[in-house]
């Protein structure tokens, strides 16, 4: 995902995290804005911490976040605050490691135009997904999978009238607001 993102990174396969119960994958955020302190955020894998404490073995990551170096680099960068979404604008749901791919670049797009959109985290089914698309109060949701991928389409969802619109993945940003509002759906 972060190569789809374009976000650089380094894999360093002598990082180490101050906490013995890390398990395979650590990681840390930095930023040369810091100093030497550059780290903002760091954390990893720990799937054996929960059966070392005496409970039922699980996978799980956890991390740690600097909230004031945060908001130094937010600051040296000139990034405003950002504000939660009020509402999901769009869910973008996902059938596949494919689909998945493409459901978060396309959120990223509407995130960047300031608009709220989510997509499955944890591996739900597809009804789970809608179920929970209408929980959030999403106003619009569509699922993507292999089959919209190869035709290039998707058919999304007023969440309020049920009425449904189909548009190109290519375009997708562009098309969802040509059809929300201009055509009012």
């Amino acid at each position: 995902m972060l190569d789809a993102q374009e976000i650089s990174y380094v894999v360093n396969p002598y990082i180490v995290r101050g906490l013995d119960y890390y398990t395979r994958t650590v990681f840390e955020f930095t930023s040369d804005q810091l100093g030497a302190q550059n780290t903002i955020c760091g954390g990893g894998r720990y799937d054996n911490l929960v059966g070392l404490i005496g409970g039922k073995p699980m996978p799980a990551l956890g991390l740690g976040i600097g909230i004031e170096r945060l908001l130094m680099v937010m600051e040296a960068q000139k990034n405003p605050m950002m504000i939660p979404q009020k509402e999901c604008d769009i869910y973008i749901g996902s059938i596949g490691k494919r689909a998945v791919k493409v459901a978060n670049l396309l959120a990223l797009d509407f995130r960047k135009f300031g608009l709220g959109a989510q997509t499955d985290l944890v591996g739900r089914s597809t009804r789970s997904q809608m179920r929970y698309a209408n929980k959030i109060g999403a106003n619009y949701s569509c699922v993507i999978g292999d089959l919209e991928i190869n035709e290039g389409r998707v058919t999304i969802k007023n969440m309020r009238t049920k009425k449904q619109f189909d548009i190109l993945l290519d375009d997708f940003l562009n098309e969802f607001m040509d059809e929300v509002c201009e055509g009012g759906k």
